[in-house]
């Protein structure tokens, strides 16, 4: 699945930067490419476990 949205998220991010501005729609492409951005970062950061989720652990 990880490997499905880095490849998603670096196209947006190349579609966020080098959109040009003379299009009618550039910023509707811009908004959709950084929503695309967010939710693959999202999905990404989703497995990564927290810093503080040992101490938690410890404490209890």
């Amino acid at each position: 699945m990880k490997k499905l949205f880095i490849p998603i998220v670096l196209i947006a991010v190349f579609f966020a930067f080098y959109t040009p501005k003379e299009s009618n729609y550039a910023i509707y492409i811009k908004v959709a490419a950084i929503v695309i951005i967010m939710i693959g970062v999202m999905k990404l950061m989703q497995k990564v476990p927290s810093r503080n989720q040992e101490n938690k652990d410890d404490e209890v």
